[in-house]
Protein backbone atom coordinates (compact mmCIF):
# COMPACT_ATOMS: atom_id res chain seq x y z
CA UNK A 1 0.00 0.00 0.00
CA UNK A 2 1.42 3.38 -1.00
CA UNK A 3 1.71 6.21 1.52
CA UNK A 4 -1.02 8.17 -0.30
CA UNK A 5 -3.43 5.23 -0.12
CA UNK A 6 -2.56 4.73 3.55
CA UNK A 7 -3.50 8.32 4.35
CA UNK A 8 -6.65 7.96 2.25
CA UNK A 9 -7.69 4.84 4.14
CA UNK A 10 -6.85 6.52 7.43
CA UNK A 11 -9.10 9.48 6.61
CA UNK A 12 -11.91 7.14 5.52
CA UNK A 13 -11.61 5.08 8.69
CA UNK A 14 -11.85 8.19 10.86
CA UNK A 15 -15.07 9.04 9.02
CA UNK A 16 -16.39 5.51 9.63
CA UNK A 17 -15.38 5.85 13.29
CA UNK A 18 -17.38 9.07 13.60
CA UNK A 19 -20.43 7.72 11.77
CA UNK A 20 -20.53 4.53 13.87
CA UNK A 21 -20.10 6.52 17.07
CA UNK A 22 -22.93 8.84 16.02
CA UNK A 23 -25.17 5.83 15.35
CA UNK A 24 -24.34 4.32 18.74
CA UNK A 25 -24.96 7.60 20.55
CA UNK A 26 -28.23 8.23 18.72
CA UNK A 27 -29.72 4.86 19.66
CA UNK A 28 -28.40 4.74 23.21
CA UNK A 29 -29.64 8.28 23.75
CA UNK A 30 -33.07 7.19 22.47
CA UNK A 31 -33.14 4.36 25.01
CA UNK A 32 -32.03 6.70 27.80
CA UNK A 33 -34.70 9.27 26.91
CA UNK A 34 -37.39 6.58 26.86
CA UNK A 35 -36.34 5.62 30.41
CA UNK A 36 -36.65 9.25 31.60
CA UNK A 37 -33.03 9.62 32.66
CA UNK A 38 -31.94 12.88 34.30
CA UNK A 39 -29.69 15.33 32.44
CA UNK A 40 -26.78 14.42 34.75
CA UNK A 41 -27.23 10.66 34.22
CA UNK A 42 -27.70 11.05 30.47
CA UNK A 43 -24.54 13.17 30.28
CA UNK A 44 -22.56 10.48 32.12
CA UNK A 45 -23.94 7.78 29.82
CA UNK A 46 -23.16 9.76 26.66
CA UNK A 47 -19.67 10.56 27.95
CA UNK A 48 -18.91 6.87 28.41
CA UNK A 49 -20.45 5.78 25.10
CA UNK A 50 -18.73 8.48 23.04
CA UNK A 51 -15.41 7.40 24.58
CA UNK A 52 -15.64 4.02 22.81
CA UNK A 53 -13.23 5.21 20.08
CA UNK A 54 -10.61 6.13 22.71
CA UNK A 55 -11.10 2.75 24.40
CA UNK A 56 -10.86 0.88 21.10
CA UNK A 57 -7.75 2.77 20.02
CA UNK A 58 -6.22 2.22 23.46
CA UNK A 59 -6.78 -1.54 23.37
CA UNK A 60 -5.49 -1.88 19.83
CA UNK A 61 -2.51 0.39 20.45
CA UNK A 62 -1.56 -1.69 23.51
CA UNK A 63 -1.84 -4.93 21.52
CA UNK A 64 0.31 -3.45 18.73
CA UNK A 65 2.98 -2.31 21.22
CA UNK A 66 2.21 1.38 20.65
CA UNK A 67 0.73 2.23 24.05
CA UNK A 68 2.34 5.68 24.03
CA UNK A 69 -0.01 6.52 21.15
CA UNK A 70 -2.96 5.91 23.48
CA UNK A 71 -1.41 7.99 26.29
CA UNK A 72 -1.09 10.98 23.95
CA UNK A 73 -4.57 10.37 22.59
CA UNK A 74 -6.24 10.26 26.00
CA UNK A 75 -4.38 13.17 27.60
CA UNK A 76 -4.57 15.30 24.45
CA UNK A 77 -8.22 14.33 24.12
CA UNK A 78 -9.10 16.03 27.40
CA UNK A 79 -7.55 19.27 26.12
CA UNK A 80 -9.51 18.88 22.87
CA UNK A 81 -12.76 18.36 24.79
CA UNK A 82 -12.33 21.32 27.17
CA UNK A 83 -10.37 23.72 24.97
CA UNK A 84 -11.51 23.08 21.40
CA UNK A 85 -14.99 21.55 21.59
CA UNK A 86 -16.34 23.33 24.68
CA UNK A 87 -14.56 26.55 23.75
CA UNK A 88 -15.98 26.51 20.20
CA UNK A 89 -19.48 25.59 21.40
CA UNK A 90 -19.46 28.62 23.70
CA UNK A 91 -17.96 30.97 21.13
CA UNK A 92 -20.32 30.04 18.30
CA UNK A 93 -23.28 28.87 20.35
CA UNK A 94 -24.65 30.48 23.45
CA UNK A 95 -23.91 30.83 27.13
CA UNK A 96 -24.38 27.85 29.45
CA UNK A 97 -25.80 28.19 32.94
CA UNK A 98 -23.97 26.07 35.50
CA UNK A 99 -24.53 25.11 39.11
CA UNK A 100 -20.85 24.36 39.66
CA UNK A 101 -19.23 25.02 43.04
CA UNK A 102 -15.79 24.26 44.38
CA UNK A 103 -17.33 21.18 46.00
CA UNK A 104 -17.51 19.63 42.55
CA UNK A 105 -14.82 21.57 40.66
CA UNK A 106 -11.93 20.60 42.97
CA UNK A 107 -12.44 16.80 42.77
CA UNK A 108 -13.08 17.06 39.01
CA UNK A 109 -9.80 18.93 38.56
CA UNK A 110 -7.96 16.37 40.70
CA UNK A 111 -9.19 13.49 38.53
CA UNK A 112 -8.32 15.19 35.23
CA UNK A 113 -4.82 16.22 36.37
CA UNK A 114 -3.97 12.90 38.06
CA UNK A 115 -2.38 11.20 34.97
CA UNK A 116 0.15 14.01 34.56
CA UNK A 117 1.51 13.55 38.08
CA UNK A 118 1.26 9.74 38.05
CA UNK A 119 3.14 9.56 34.73
CA UNK A 120 6.13 11.72 35.65
CA UNK A 121 8.30 8.59 35.85
CA UNK A 122 7.45 7.66 32.23
CA UNK A 123 5.27 4.76 33.23
CA UNK A 124 1.70 3.95 34.20
CA UNK A 125 1.77 0.76 36.24
CA UNK A 126 -0.90 -1.29 37.99
CA UNK A 127 -0.99 0.98 41.04
CA UNK A 128 -1.22 4.13 38.89
CA UNK A 129 -4.09 2.61 36.94
CA UNK A 130 -5.90 1.51 40.09
CA UNK A 131 -5.60 5.04 41.51
CA UNK A 132 -7.12 6.58 38.36
CA UNK A 133 -9.98 4.05 38.35
CA UNK A 134 -10.66 4.66 42.05
CA UNK A 135 -10.64 8.43 41.52
CA UNK A 136 -13.08 8.09 38.60
CA UNK A 137 -15.66 5.98 40.42
CA UNK A 138 -15.19 7.98 43.61
CA UNK A 139 -15.90 11.19 41.69
CA UNK A 140 -18.89 9.62 39.94
CA UNK A 141 -20.42 8.55 43.27
CA UNK A 142 -19.70 11.95 44.80
CA UNK A 143 -21.24 13.87 41.87
CA UNK A 144 -24.25 11.54 41.88
CA UNK A 145 -24.88 12.35 45.52
CA UNK A 146 -24.60 16.09 44.82
CA UNK A 147 -27.00 15.87 41.86
CA UNK A 148 -29.36 13.45 43.60
CA UNK A 149 -29.76 15.77 46.57
CA UNK A 150 -30.46 18.73 44.27
CA UNK A 151 -33.58 19.13 42.16
CA UNK A 152 -31.88 18.25 38.86
CA UNK A 153 -33.41 18.53 35.43
CA UNK A 154 -35.23 15.52 34.06
CA UNK A 155 -35.18 14.60 30.40
CA UNK A 156 -38.59 14.96 28.82
CA UNK A 157 -40.25 11.69 27.79
CA UNK A 158 -40.44 11.41 24.01
CA UNK A 159 -41.92 8.13 22.83
CA UNK A 160 -42.02 4.40 23.54
CA UNK A 161 -41.34 1.38 21.37
CA UNK A 162 -38.57 0.31 19.00
CA UNK A 163 -36.22 -0.40 21.92
CA UNK A 164 -35.02 -3.73 20.47
CA UNK A 165 -34.14 -2.03 17.16
CA UNK A 166 -32.22 0.66 19.03
CA UNK A 167 -30.23 -1.98 20.95
CA UNK A 168 -29.43 -3.85 17.73
CA UNK A 169 -28.25 -0.73 15.89
CA UNK A 170 -26.17 0.32 18.91
CA UNK A 171 -24.42 -3.08 18.96
CA UNK A 172 -23.71 -2.87 15.21
CA UNK A 173 -22.31 0.62 15.67
CA UNK A 174 -20.04 -0.47 18.55
CA UNK A 175 -18.72 -3.33 16.40
CA UNK A 176 -17.96 -0.81 13.64
CA UNK A 177 -16.13 1.40 16.13
CA UNK A 178 -13.97 -1.48 17.32
CA UNK A 179 -13.05 -2.64 13.80
CA UNK A 180 -12.32 0.83 12.41
CA UNK A 181 -10.20 1.69 15.47
CA UNK A 182 -8.20 -1.51 14.98
CA UNK A 183 -7.34 -0.64 11.38
CA UNK A 184 -6.59 2.99 12.26
CA UNK A 185 -3.92 1.82 14.70
CA UNK A 186 -2.55 -0.73 12.21
CA UNK A 187 -2.13 1.88 9.46
CA UNK A 188 -0.81 4.61 11.75
CA UNK A 189 1.82 2.35 13.31
CA UNK A 190 3.06 1.44 9.81
CA UNK A 191 3.17 5.11 8.79
CA UNK A 192 5.04 6.08 11.95
CA UNK A 193 7.87 3.73 11.00
CA UNK A 194 8.91 6.20 8.28
CA UNK A 195 8.93 9.32 10.48
CA UNK A 196 11.03 10.39 13.44
CA UNK A 197 8.00 11.59 15.40
CA UNK A 198 7.14 10.10 18.80
CA UNK A 199 3.97 8.06 19.14
CA UNK A 200 3.07 10.20 22.15
CA UNK A 201 3.09 13.34 19.99
CA UNK A 202 1.05 11.72 17.20
CA UNK A 203 -1.53 10.66 19.76
CA UNK A 204 -1.64 14.19 21.19
CA UNK A 205 -2.06 15.96 17.85
CA UNK A 206 -3.85 13.56 15.52
CA UNK A 207 -5.69 10.85 17.43
CA UNK A 208 -7.01 13.23 20.09
CA UNK A 209 -8.98 14.97 17.33
CA UNK A 210 -10.05 11.89 15.38
CA UNK A 211 -11.36 9.92 18.35
CA UNK A 212 -13.32 12.93 19.62
CA UNK A 213 -15.52 13.09 16.52
CA UNK A 214 -18.49 11.74 18.55
CA UNK A 215 -18.13 14.57 21.07
CA UNK A 216 -18.06 17.09 18.23
CA UNK A 217 -21.17 15.51 16.71
CA UNK A 218 -23.05 15.60 20.03
CA UNK A 219 -22.07 19.23 20.61
CA UNK A 220 -23.41 20.27 17.19
CA UNK A 221 -26.62 18.36 17.95
CA UNK A 222 -26.92 20.25 21.24
CA UNK A 223 -26.63 23.58 19.38
CA UNK A 224 -29.51 22.60 17.11
CA UNK A 225 -31.70 21.35 19.94
CA UNK A 226 -30.81 24.22 22.29
CA UNK A 227 -29.66 21.84 25.02
CA UNK A 228 -26.29 23.29 25.97
CA UNK A 229 -26.55 22.01 29.55
CA UNK A 230 -26.62 18.45 28.19
CA UNK A 231 -23.58 19.29 26.05
CA UNK A 232 -21.61 20.49 29.09
CA UNK A 233 -22.52 17.41 31.14
CA UNK A 234 -21.60 15.13 28.23
CA UNK A 235 -18.26 16.82 27.48
CA UNK A 236 -17.09 16.78 31.11
CA UNK A 237 -18.14 13.14 31.44
CA UNK A 238 -16.14 12.34 28.29
CA UNK A 239 -13.07 14.01 29.82
CA UNK A 240 -13.51 11.93 32.98
CA UNK A 241 -13.95 8.75 30.92
CA UNK A 242 -10.55 9.31 29.28
CA UNK A 243 -8.93 9.00 32.70
CA UNK A 244 -10.91 5.81 33.41
CA UNK A 245 -9.77 4.32 30.09
CA UNK A 246 -6.12 5.21 30.72
CA UNK A 247 -6.32 3.69 34.20
CA UNK A 248 -7.95 0.51 32.90
CA UNK A 249 -5.28 0.08 30.20
CA UNK A 250 -2.53 0.54 32.80
CA UNK A 251 -4.11 -2.10 35.06
CA UNK A 252 -4.34 -4.57 32.19
CA UNK A 253 -0.77 -3.96 31.03
CA UNK A 254 1.84 -1.44 32.30
CA UNK A 255 2.39 1.44 29.85
CA UNK A 256 5.86 2.85 29.32
CA UNK A 257 6.59 5.98 27.30
CA UNK A 258 9.35 8.50 26.82
CA UNK A 259 9.10 11.72 28.81
CA UNK A 260 9.55 14.40 26.16
CA UNK A 261 8.89 18.16 26.04
CA UNK A 262 5.51 17.25 24.48
CA UNK A 263 4.53 15.49 27.71
CA UNK A 264 5.36 18.52 29.85
CA UNK A 265 3.60 20.81 27.37
CA UNK A 266 0.50 18.61 27.57
CA UNK A 267 0.61 18.77 31.36
CA UNK A 268 0.88 22.56 31.38
CA UNK A 269 -1.94 23.11 28.88
CA UNK A 270 -4.13 20.48 30.54
CA UNK A 271 -3.71 22.34 33.84
CA UNK A 272 -4.44 25.69 32.14
CA UNK A 273 -7.57 24.27 30.50
CA UNK A 274 -9.10 22.73 33.60
CA UNK A 275 -8.18 25.67 35.87
CA UNK A 276 -9.65 28.18 33.39
CA UNK A 277 -12.80 26.06 33.09
CA UNK A 278 -13.12 25.80 36.87
CA UNK A 279 -12.70 29.54 37.32
CA UNK A 280 -15.20 30.38 34.58
CA UNK A 281 -17.79 27.80 35.71
CA UNK A 282 -17.66 29.10 39.28
CA UNK A 283 -17.89 32.81 38.42
CA UNK A 284 -21.45 34.03 37.80
CA UNK A 285 -22.59 30.37 37.52
CA UNK A 286 -22.38 30.50 33.74
CA UNK A 287 -20.05 30.13 30.76
CA UNK A 288 -20.24 32.67 27.93
CA UNK A 289 -18.65 33.47 24.56
CA UNK A 290 -15.76 35.46 26.03
CA UNK A 291 -14.78 32.53 28.24
CA UNK A 292 -15.19 30.17 25.28
CA UNK A 293 -12.71 32.31 23.34
CA UNK A 294 -10.18 31.95 26.18
CA UNK A 295 -10.57 28.15 26.25
CA UNK A 296 -10.22 28.04 22.46
CA UNK A 297 -7.07 30.20 22.64
CA UNK A 298 -5.54 27.79 25.16
CA UNK A 299 -6.15 24.91 22.74
CA UNK A 300 -4.57 26.72 19.78
CA UNK A 301 -1.53 27.64 21.90
CA UNK A 302 -1.29 23.96 22.83
CA UNK A 303 -1.49 23.03 19.14
CA UNK A 304 1.12 25.62 18.13
CA UNK A 305 3.49 24.49 20.88
CA UNK A 306 3.34 20.86 19.76
CA UNK A 307 3.80 21.78 16.09
CA UNK A 308 6.88 23.78 17.12
CA UNK A 309 8.21 20.72 18.95
CA UNK A 310 7.92 18.74 15.70
CA UNK A 311 9.61 21.22 13.35
CA UNK A 312 12.35 22.56 15.63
Amino acid sequence: MTIFLSYLWLAALFVVLGVCADLAVKNIKYIALALRMRIFSLGILLGIITSFPELSVGINATVEGAAALSVGNLIGGVIVVIGLILGASLLFGRQIKTDKSWKSLLPESLLILSPIFLGLDGRFGFVDGAVMIALYFGLLFYLYRLNHLSAGAEVVFLERGKIARAFFLALIAVAGIMLSAHWIVEITVSLLAGFAVSKLLVGILVFSLGTNLPEIIITFASWRRKSMELSLSHLMSSAFANILILGSLAVLKPISFEITPAYYASGIFLALSILAFARFAYSDRRLDRREGAVLLAIYFLFLATNIYLIVR
